[in-house]
């Protein structure tokens, strides 16, 4: 006797919410607010702890934050920024911390600090990611144990495919919350400064005289549903493609990022692009292969910026981070300048915005590129 096979029911998914701690403060309301001033993170930074010679960074002052969390003794910097954007999100939006809540965390090295650091109060398993994410849900008691996300830099759009791809599909979840984060550590800055990544000043992303990326560590966070409330945004479509060029350096013909958002144009359909939320980490080659990219899938005159002239490149908080703060631009109707941008750097033409510009806005796109050739894009659209 055959038996039918019913589709499994695809349905729209939707940010409802939002949350970002950067060291521009608490609160993405508080951040977009910082952009609009044009005020910037990055500023020269030594500590040897870090590098044994100056860096320009962006660092969250533990000043302003650390007292918000309970038994704070119990849990690393890192996993205390987690829980204190997460609980915002929780008590914002009244979220259950129920069987039907997805939770999904995204980092690219999590607890690496605590490898071979003799001052570590943990034991080196806590850097193990899984472990993290599990000491995080523990605090708060989640009846689902949070998913880890780890690739490179686009883990933080990538936790947000996932998680939309977890809700559209499968009656499991009704809702979902999903936290990137990542900070400084002696690991991740000198990976970056042995590879000759790190500018001597501040980061000038798709210029003509860029030198490198500055670094940053924030953690940022979004409130997905299946059912839309007034002020939401859909995610209207998502490519992912890895192009395996190299270990750390992209594809110099923009492949995987031209699938990813040509992908993502071809689920979301027909709708046009206001402005682009660019990866844009201010190294010779990245910036490159996105205006390639760019120009291959026809967007080379759409408004665009990078904000790592403000935040520095936050690592697995980065596509959620950016991500936020490009829908409080739709709210908003604003689009923001480009920090550190003065001279057309590409080979390809980018239209980088420049001014704070006011208009209506109803679309964008957020690609992301990380190493091993990871990329993905997202289209974002008001409701």
């Amino acid at each position: 006797m055959e038996t039918e096979t019913r589709p499994t029911m695809k349905h729209d998914v939707y940010i409802i919410g939002d949350e970002a701690i950067s060291p521009l403060g608490i609160g993405s309301e508080l951040n977009f607010q910082r952009l609009r001033n044009n005020d910037r993170a990055i500023v020269p930074i030594m500590d040897t702890h870090l590098c044994d010679h100056t860096i320009y960074a962006a660092r969250i002052d533990e000043g302003y934050w650390s007292h918000l969390i309970n038994d704070a003794p119990h849990y690393t910097r890192l996993e205390r920024l987690f829980i204190l954007a997460l609980q915002r999100l929780i008590n914002r939006h009244d979220i259950p911390v129920d069987g039907e809540t997805l939770v999904i965390l995204s980092t690219t090295k999590g607890n690496v600090s605590l490898l071979g650091d003799p001052r570590a109060a943990f034991p080196e398993q806590r850097a193990r990611i899984p472990a993290m994410a599990a000491a995080i849900g523990r605090y708060f008691g989640f009846e689902n144990q949070p998913i880890p996300i780890s690739n490179a830099c686009i883990s933080g759009s990538l936790a947000i495919s996932v998680a939309r791809r977890l809700l559209r599909y499968g009656g499991k979840y009704k809702r979902a919350v999903v936290v990137g984060g990542d900070e400084l550590s002696k690991f991740i800055v000198s990976g970056f400064d042995a590879f000759q990544a790190l500018a001597d000043g501040p980061c000038r992303p798709f210029d003509r005289d860029r030198k490198g990326l500055n670094l940053g560590e924030a953690v940022a966070g979004v409130y997905l549903s299946t059912v839309p409330v007034a002020g939401a945004v859909k995610i209207s479509g998502v490519g992912s493609s890895n192009d395996a060029n190299h270990i750390s350096g992209p594809s110099r013909t923009g492949e995987g990022l031209y699938l990813s958002i040509r992908e993502a144009m071809d689920e979301a359909g027909d709708v046009a692009l206001d402005f682009i939320s660019a990866h844009g980490t201010a190294t010779v080659y990245n910036d490159e292969m996105e205006a390639i990219a760019f120009q291959r899938c026809g967007l080379s005159a759409v408004p665009a910026h990078s904000l790592k002239g403000y935040f520095g490149h936050t690592l697995g908080a980065s596509g959620l981070l950016e991500t936020v703060m490009a829908i409080h631009s739709l709210k908003n109707s604003e689009l923001v300048p480009s920090a550190g941008f003065a001279h057309q750097g590409t080979s390809q033409p980018v239209n980088i915005i420049t001014q704070p510009t006011q208009r209506p806005l109803n679309a964008f796109l957020k690609t992301a590129s990380g190493f091993g050739g990871c990329n993905i894009a997202t289209i974002f659209q008001n409701v």
